[in-house]
C-alpha cells in the first residue's frame, strides 16, 4: 500500500480507477533512474537520496514519491554509529538545564565540552553522532534492486491496494489458487460470503461497512488481493466510499484487461499431501479423456464453503474428490458437516484408518462414494467411480436427445457448437445424430451438412480438378473456408484424399479417390 496522500485516481459516470502507469520508455527509463540512484548510494544518508528524489518530483510528484516509498521499502537503512545517540542528547539537556541554555557559541562549547568529559567521547563525535538515529541521518546499509518493470507493477498493485482501503465491499472470483485465498483471508481475519452468480464469488464486507477496526480490517483487506490476482484468471469489483465527497463509486479490474499492469508470478501448483501428490501424478500417467484440475472452484454448502481436492472434467459433466488424510476430531466433524450438505457428484478418499462411524454414515448420502485406501489411494475404484457417472450422465442424456425436438435451418451444424448450445456433451450429440441424422442433412465427422451445401461443396472442388489430377490442400481449403468449412476433414466426405507431406499444409496435396 500507499500512503494515502499519494493515491491518484480518475472518476467518470459513476466508476472510480487508479490512475495506474504502463511500461513505456519513458516511465521505465525514470524508474531505472530511481533504481540506480539508490545502488550507487550504499553507505549514503537518507536526506542524500531525499534531496534526489524532491529534484525529480517535479516530473510527477505522486508518481516520483509513490516509487520511492516502495524503494524504500526494499533498502534497509542503519545507524551506524556505535554509541547510542540518545544517550548523548539526554546528557547534553540535563547539562543545560544544570548550566542554562547555549544562548551564545562559548556556552555551546562548554556544555558540549562537559558532555565529553562525562561520555568520554570526542567532541567532533558528539557533533557529527548527535542526531544519528533520526530518519534522515541514517545510513542506506543494503538495497535489494527490482527491475523497471518489477517496480512499475509494485506502484501499480499498490495503487489498488490503497484504493481498497476505503471500499464498502469486494467481490472477487477466480479460478485457481482458492485454497491459499482462503487461507488467507482466514489468516487475516476477513468476514467473507460465497454466491453463485454464474461463477463462484466471494463477496468482503469492506472496513468503511463496518464500525471499528476501520484502517486495521482496511489494511487487510488490501493484504489479500496479491493472493487473488496471483492466479492466471480473475475478476474483483469493488464499491469505493470516497471520502473527500462522500459518494460510492464502483471499481473493477479483471485478469484480461489489467494482468499486465501488475504481474505477479503465479506459485506452481502443490499438494497438501504425499498421498495427494502421488494420486495426481499416477492419474495424470494415464492420458485418460477426464481433465483433472487439483483444487477447483469452492462449493457452497448451506452457510459453508468446501474447497475439494480434485475435480475431473469430461464434456459438460464434473465430479469432484475429496480427500480426507490426516485430522483431528474437531476437523473431521466440521467436514463430515459440510460433506453432508453437498449436492454434487463427489468421491470420497478416506485414510482407512479413519473407518469410524461418522464417516461410515456418509455413505447414506447419494451423491458420495466413499473410497477407504492404505498409504495410497488405487486408481481402478477411482477410474471405476468416472466411468459409471459419464455413462449414467451419458444415458440420462441420449434419453433427453431422443425426445428434444429440433428443426435445424443452418446450412453447416458443428457437433460441438450444438452441444455447447444445449448443454450436453458432444459424444451424446454426435451418437444421436449420427443414429438418426435429420432429414436433408448428411453426416461427416464434425457434424451436419445440408445436402444442398454438401453437393455445391462437391462441385467446386471438382471443377477445380476437371484439369489436374491433384491440387494443393491450400488450394481445397480456400473453397471449404468460401463455404464456412474450418476442417478439412470434410475432403473425404466429398470423394477426395489428403496426401500429407510433413506438418506443413502447403506441402499437402488433394487427389480423388477412385
Amino acid at each position: 500500500m500507499l500512503p494515502s496522500s499519494l493515491l491518484v485516481v480518475w472518476k467518470r459516470q459513476g466508476k472510480i480507477y487508479p490512475r495506474y502507469i504502463k511500461k513505456t520508455n519513458k516511465n521505465l527509463e525514470l524508474a531505472k533512474k530511481l533504481i540506480e540512484f539508490y545502488e550507487k548510494n550504499i553507505g549514503k544518508k537518507k536526506k542524500v537520496i531525499k534531496e534526489y528524489v524532491t529534484e525529480l518530483e517535479e516530473y510527477n510528484y505522486r508518481l516520483i514519491r509513490g516509487l520511492s516509498v516502495l524503494l524504500d521499502r526494499r533498502s534497509t537503512f542503519k545507524c551506524t554509529c556505535n554509541f547510542d545517540p540518545k544517550k548523548i542528547r539526554r546528557k547534553i539537556f540535563d547539562l543545560t538545564g544544570n548550566l542554562g541554555p547555549a544562548t551564545n557559541l562559548q556556552k555551546r562549547k562548554h556544555i558540549l565540552k562537559e558532555t565529553s568529559k562525562t561520555l568520554r567521547v570526542p567532541i567532533d563525535f558528539i557533533e557529527k553522532n548527535i542526531y544519528a538515529d533520526l530518519d534522515n541521518e541514517l545510513e542506506l546499509e543494503s538495497f535489494e534492486s527490482p527491475s523497471s518493470s518489477e517496480l512499475i507493477e509494485k506502484y501499480n498493485l499498490s495503487l489498488t491496494q490503497t484504493l481498497l482501503f476505503d471500499s464498502i465491499e469486494l467481490r472477487f472470483t477466480t479460478l485457481y489458487n482458492w485454497q491459499k485465498i482462503f487461507f488467507k483471508a482466514k489468516k487475516l481475519g476477513l468476514i467473507y460470503k460465497a454466491f453463485k452468480n454464474g461463477e463462484i464469488w466471494i463477496k468482503i464486507d469492506g472496513p468503511i461497512s463496518l464500525f471499528k477496526l476501520t484502517r486495521r480490517y482496511g489494511s487487510n483487506i488490501a493484504k489479500l488481493v496479491p493472493s487473488i490476482i496471483g492466479s492466471s484468471n480473475w475478476k474483483i469489483e469493488a464499491k469505493i466510499l470516497w471520502k473527500y465527497t462522500n459518494e460510492v463509486y464502483s471499481f473493477r479490474i479483471d485478469s484480461i484487461k489489467h494482468k499486465d499492469l501488475f504481474k505477479l508470478q503465479v506459485e506452481p501448483e502443490t499438494y497438501d499431501s504425499i498421498v495427494e501428490s502421488d494420486f495426481g501424478s499416477r492419474f495424470q500417467a494415464l492420458k485418460t479423456k477426464w481433465i483433472m484440475r487439483r483444487e477447483p472452484e469452492p462449493l457452497i454448502t448451506g452457510k459453508y464453503v468446501l474447497l475439494p481436492d480434485f475435480s475431473f472434467e469430461r464434456e459438460n459433466l464434473k465430479v469432484y474428490m475429496e480427500v480426507v488424510g490426516f485430522w483431528t476430531t474437531a476437523y473431521l466433524l466440521r467436514k463430515i458437516k459440510k460433506l453432508r450438505e453437498i449436492k454434487v457428484k463427489m468421491l470420497v478418499a478416506v485414510d482407512q484408518s479413519l473407518a469410524c462411524e461418522a464417516i461410515s454414515q456418509l455413505k447414506k448420502q447419494p451423491s458420495l462414494n466413499i473410497l477407504y485406501y492404505k498409504k495410497k489411494i488405487p486408481l481402478a475404484p477411482v477410474l471405476n467411480f468416472l466411468r459409471n457417472a459419464f455413462k449414467e450422465i451419458h444415458i440420462k442424456q441420449l434419453n433427453f436427445l431422443k425426445n428434444f425436438k429440433v428443426n435445424f435451418t443452418e446450412p453447416i451444424v458443428y457437433f460441438d457448437e450444438f452441444s455447447e448450445r444445449i448443454g450436453i456433451s458432444v459424444e451424446a450429440v454426435r451418437e444421436t445424430l449420427t443414429q438418426n441424422p435429420p432429414k436433408n442433412y448428411i453426416i461427416w465427422s464434425k457434424g451436419l451438412i445440408r445436402k444442398e451445401k454438401f453437393a455445391q461443396i462437391k462441385k467446386k472442388i471438382d471443377e477445380k480438378f476437371e484439369n489436374s489430377k491433384r491440387l494443393p490442400l491450400s488450394a481445397v481449403t480456400k473453397i471449404l473456408n468460401e463455404e464456412g468449412i474450418e476442417s478439412t476433414s470434410v475432403v473425404n466426405s466429398v470423394g477426395y484424399k489428403i496426401i500429407w507431406r510433413g506438418l506443413d499444409i502447403e506441402n499437402a496435396e488433394v487427389i480423388k479417390l477412385e
